[in-house]
């Protein structure tokens, strides 16, 4: 609904605001239009000063020789035409030739005479007036030409009694006020006192960049720091042109812009009463039941079970069903995830059991190699029976250590090799004096492959770090141990012992050359997939392994490639 809402609403938007922007500028066509009807008497008036000065410029070129004769003439029109206060013709250089007045001399001197001769060109302009009242008065100074040559300059002058008298007082009243300027930009005329007319003109553009807006409209901050309207206006096209300026609030209202958001508020309002609507109506009929529904999974994957049941109030006849079906699918997977507990916990005792029942076995078979190296006659038999016994050990602290950890998937190797050290270290006895087994262990799980070769090598090489195990410089025998884990998933053992005084013979077996348990440990080190190096000096001997760590879902994938290799790898060690 909302969607079906929104084309229409900005379709109704974009009329409003064409319709607004069209009578926005009808109205700022009525404020120019204004403007230039208050500029109306100022253009007829320049205009026909314009003319008169071309007319008394061709009467004067004749004369500009008989002073007397040209003073006359310029006193008879300034007295037969009351809208000129003053006539004068001066030389290009500004020596006075003629004028209505015996004050020729002042033309001279004023700045819009300047302006003339620096232009060349018809030149309006404003200053005192030249009869000596101390009035402003608007002067039009035009060139006089002989033969193409300017010979003089003739001025005309307005007094302001006749300019100011086009704006009428009822625009004053409301707040109206008018200025002309020049192409200069400075005021010839003005509705209020020509020194504070300046104040009613906008900061920016300049003044002299007024004139080339003719016929635009627009805000601005005045000199006087009042946001007004403007509105310029040709009077003479390229030379004179008219500022209007309105209050800001009256040339808003007139504009439309008052009303603007006034007009627009009832579509938007439109569209959103429709999306109220529409949003209370989906809230209603899908939202609160998409959310009970995503509450009542979310409730389930947390493992809330008892009350994951959902229960929907007024429900649509979808929603019912999808309810029904949600409370039926609960129902199901609880169902399954009791029969699955069970299951688990069952296997879970059942391998408890079994790998109890093989520690028992295997501690059985250790004791009776026990009795059966006590009852041997030869040193050669019960030395052997001993690594039997020994081996047999290693494996029985595997489901041991199974059977104690709560993952019985799982190994910890720093448990594994910790019961493994206690136990060779209780062995060590003999003539030398007891061996201590220092460790440094990491607490890495491993699965139970790896932790049954892991266990039979370390049993193999701790071993053998025992029996060679010589005396430390403070007079010990010391074997270390170390294992921990390192970057990029791999596994690290390390075994040290001390070296005492040893043939070559006892250095073979030390280096893992030759017998039984240098092939034992060369085929554990293949079925854990790593490397073993091995380094001797005058003092110290170091083995060490390196092998990677398989997570438990990787050590599923490699227990039957193991187990197919166990076989044939312990056959090529006979």
């Amino acid at each position: 609904m909302t969607l079906a809402l929104l084309p229409l609403g900005m379709i109704a938007i974009y009329q409003t605001y064409t319709v607004i922007d069209e009578a926005a500028r009808l109205s700022r066509m009525a404020i120019l239009a204004r403007t230039e009807r208050a500029a109306m008497g100022e253009r007829e008036l320049l205009q026909r000063t314009g003319g008169a000065a071309d007319a008394l410029a061709a009467a004067t070129l004749p004369l500009r020789n008989q002073p007397a004769a040209c003073n006359l003439a310029l006193a008879t029109f300034v007295k037969a035409q009351p809208t000129y206060s003053f006539a004068g013709l001066v030389t290009p250089e500004g020596q006075p030739v003629c004028s209505s007045k015996d004050v020729g001399a002042a033309i001279a001197e004023t700045a819009f005479f300047a302006k003339a001769v620096a232009r060349g060109a018809l030149t309006y302009g404003v200053g005192r007036s030249l009869d000596g009242n101390g009035d402003f008065e608007l002067s039009l100074t035009t060139p006089v030409r002989e033969g193409g040559e300017i010979v003089g300059y003739l001025t005309l002058a307005i007094p302001k009694r006749l300019t100011s008298a086009f704006f009428t007082e009822s625009w004053q009243l409301e707040g109206i006020r008018f200025a002309t300027i020049d192409r200069d930009g400075d005021i010839l005329s003005s509705s209020e006192p020509l020194p504070q007319a300046g104040l009613m003109l906008p900061q920016t553009p300049a003044q002299s960049d007024l004139i080339r807006r003719s016929g635009d409209t627009f805000f601005a901050m005045s000199k006087s720091q009042e946001e007004r309207f403007f509105a310029v206006s040709d009077i003479v096209p390229g030379e004179v042109a008219v500022v209007g300026s309105w209050p800001a609030a009256q040339a808003q209202m007139a504009t439309g812009m008052g009303g603007w958001a006034f007009t627009l508020a009832f579509p938007v309002l439109m569209w959103l009463a429709g999306m109220v609507v529409g949003v209370f109506g989906l809230h209603r009929l899908v939202i609160r039941h998409l959310s009970d529904l995503r509450a009542a999974m979310r409730r389930y994957a947390l493992g809330e079970r008892k009350q994951a049941q959902l229960d929907l109030l007024n429900p649509p006849r979808e929603f019912a069903e999808a309810q029904q079906s949600f409370n039926r699918m609960v129902m199901i997977l609880s169902k399954a995830e009791e029969r699955r507990e069970i299951d688990l916990r069952e296997k879970t005792v059942l391998l408890r059991e079994v790998h109890h029942r093989v520690k028992n076995n295997l501690q059985l078979i250790a004791s009776i190699m026990n009795m059966q190296a006590r009852s041997a006659r030869s040193d050669e038999a019960r030395n052997v029976l001993a690594q039997l016994q020994r081996r047999v050990r290693g494996l029985a602290a595997i489901h041991r250590s199974l059977n104690t950890n709560p993952d019985v998937t799982t190994v910890d190797a720093a448990e594994l090799i910790t019961a493994l050290a206690k136990e060779i270290a209780s062995l060590s006895h003999g003539r030398d004096g007891a061996v201590a087994i220092e460790t440094d262990l990491a607490s890495v799980q491993l699965n139970q492959d790896d932790a049954v070769n892991l266990s039979m090598l370390v049993a193999e090489t701790l071993t053998n770090a025992v029996r060679f195990a010589g005396v430390d410089g403070d007079g010990r025998r010391v074997v270390g141990v170390s294992f921990a884990e390192q970057e990029g998933g791999y596994c690290r053992l390390t075994i040290r012992n001390a070296l005492g005084p040893q043939n070559g013979a006892e250095s073979e077996e030390r280096q893992f050359t030759s017998g039984l348990g240098a092939r034992l440990i060369k085929a554990f080190v293949a079925q854990l997939e790593g490397e073993a190096k091995t380094t001797e000096t005058e003092t110290e001997f170091t083995y060490e392994v390196v092998f990677p760590h398989s997570d438990d879902t990787a050590a599923q994938g490699l227990a039957e490639k193991r187990g197919a290799n166990d076989n044939a790898d312990l056959r090529n060690t006979g």
